[in-house]
């Protein structure tokens, strides 16, 4: 699994004089000991909006003071701080404590540089507000290689008086969903929508996968990872449903047609719109209530159909802040990363996204989300580059280029393993 760090390593050695120069602020080392023999910590946020700001400024004084810490909090983009977080790998400088988003999980652990906490969590109380599926999002194998600090889930959201009106209950199975042919005749709104393209897609198609007991890739014996669907026959038929389900939502007129080119902008601006009754969508449409509230108050959040003899899943992105095995100050970083896990900031920072299970928000964008999340599930942690764009590719193949189910099963299921293969992840067993 080190050959991803060889190649990425070839890369960031170029590019590390460039990046320094581009911090928004702050010291690009880690921290340590000063002279005076207080301890200072190296941490590296994402954005923050205004409000946000507010808060952990007054959150991170508040830190300091009562341990004598000092803190250097610097932002950057995602991309800037992913960019900066290999930059200061390749020269053994990583900071103490780094926000960071479920995707570069893998990429980071197998590069070596992530501390393993699982002794660590096994001394913090608060370990046990986080559920299983958290807990699970934060390992790979038996290492805890994270400190979650953010939580969304996906919901199905239906607008209830378009439903009404179509004469349909909210559907509670794929077969359901298939159901509603005339749907569109009544009501002038497809039942149903799918995002078919872009970064939604993956996220979207994980979910039916999971439903149909399946993982894009899983974690083998070795340690490494591979998609199996091509060595078990009912794998292999499992996920040409998945594929089937696609075609048919599509084929019996449940879904605008044209969701064969959709991407997640088209199918929100859609269901705020009213031109979809129904769809498989994050929170943030709170934005789009509060802009669109004669269209949206109708809204409710909704558990998202199964197949038949299918399992309840949604999808789960869990963000982890990264603590790294070169840092200096390895108590101090687990200690703060977990100030940002504790109840007082998650409830000053990220109350409507939270990870901890004491930490809520009453109604339907947040306590109504957050009740899904015990069925939450994740991408694998591996580099999920080519992986996305295969899932992406492959919805593609069956909706505009006529694959098959079947075969689109078998080529995405190679196209994983070749992914895994470059990068130096594929299992050999």
């Amino acid at each position: 699994m080190r050959k991803m760090w060889k190649r990425a390593l070839a890369g960031v050695l170029t590019a590390s004089m460039a990046l320094s120069l581009a911090a928004c602020g702050g010291s690009s080392s880690n921290g340590g000991s000063s002279a005076d023999g207080s301890t200072t910590l190296e941490v590296w946020s994402s954005n923050l909006s205004d409000s946000q700001r507010e808060s952990v400024k007054k959150l991170v004084a508040q830190y300091e003071e009562q341990t004598g810490v000092k803190v250097n909090y610097t932002e950057f983009s995602y991309d800037m701080l992913h960019d900066k977080i290999l930059s200061a790998a390749a020269g053994g400088n990583t900071p103490d404590v780094a926000w960071g988003l479920p995707e570069w999980t893998g990429e980071f652990h197998s590069m070596g540089i992530l501390e393993d906490l699982s002794d660590r969590y096994a001394n913090w109380d608060d370990a046990s507000v986080l559920s299983d599926a958290v807990m699970k999002g934060m390992s790979i194998g038996d290492e805890i290689i994270g400190v979650p600090y953010e939580m969304t889930v996906r919901a199905y959201l239906c607008h209830e008086n378009i439903m009404a009106k179509g004469g349909a209950s909210v559907p509670a199975t794929w077969d359901d969903v298939l159901s509603m042919t005339d749907f569109k005749d009544k009501t002038g709104t497809y039942p149903y929508a799918l995002a078919c393209t872009g970064v939604r897609a993956p996220q979207e198609m994980i979910v039916y996968l999971a439903q149909k007991g399946l993982e894009i890739c899983s974690l083998q014996d070795d340690g490494m990872y591979k998609n199996t669907w091509k060595d078990n026959a009912d794998q292999l038929a499992a996920a040409a449903d998945v594929f089937q389900f696609y075609k048919d939502c599509i084929d019996s007129g449940v879904v605008d047609p044209n969701s064969k080119s959709f991407g997640y902008e088209e199918t929100d601006d859609n269901f705020v719109n009213g031109f979809s009754a129904s769809y498989v969508t994050g929170n943030w449409l709170q934005e789009k209530e509060d802009a669109n509230p004669e269209v949206m108050s109708d809204v409710t959040v909704e558990p998202i159909p199964v197949p038949e003899g299918g399992t309840p899943a949604t999808y789960m992105e869990l963000k982890p802040l990264f603590l790294f095995n070169t840092s200096k100050n390895n108590d101090a970083a687990f200690d703060f990363a977990t100030y940002v896990c504790g109840k007082e900031w998650q409830q000053g920072v990220y109350s409507s996204a939270s990870p901890r299970s004491d930490v809520t928000v009453p109604g339907k964008w947040t306590e109504d989300f957050q009740a899904l999340s015990d069925n939450g599930v994740a991408f694998p942690p591996v580099t999920l580059g080519s992986i996305s764009q295969a899932m992406i590719d492959s919805i593609a193949k069956v909706l505009q280029e006529g694959m098959t189910p079947q075969a689109a099963a078998e080529w995405l299921a190679d196209a994983v393993n070749t992914s895994l293969e470059e990068s130096g992840e594929l299992s050999a067993s």
